[in-house]
């Protein structure tokens, strides 16, 4: 068995399974940096925008496409979300019943601290 010598290319983005981790890494780590904790809104709407783009960047790959390959391109927008967001509910469900994830506290100035979000906080 040979071992892959890339993370990533160009075949195994465009499947569902890299697609969807790749939404799913991308969207938590976004969602970790920034700074309010109320920032589940933002990334419901990023998660859908790039499992949509990813999703349309696939099909635009395609030789001939017709108008039903861009309407599969846009279902497939929509199953790479979802299968991003279950896999972002068991990371946080398996985090919140251990006990192991605690949110980091960021101190922004006297008197008013805020939290930051967490890598493995739930989108919903």
């Amino acid at each position: 068995m040979d071992v892959p010598n890339e993370l990533y290319t160009l075949d195994s983005l465009f499947s569902l399974t890299g697609s969807a981790t790749a939404v799913w890494m991308i969207t938590s780590v976004i969602g970790y940096l920034i700074e309010p904790r109320d920032s589940r809104a933002l990334k419901k709407w990023f998660g859908l925008f790039l499992a949509l783009a990813l999703s349309f960047l696939g099909t635009s790959r395609v030789e001939d496409p017709t108008v039903l390959t861009w309407g599969v391109a846009l279902v497939n927008g929509f199953l790479i979300y979802l299968t991003a967001v279950g896999a972002n509910t068991l990371v946080a469900q398996s985090a919140a019943s251990t006990g192991s994830v605690k949110p980091p506290v960021r101190g922004t100035s006297i008197g008013n601290k805020g939290k930051r979000g967490g890598f493995a906080e739930a989108w919903y």
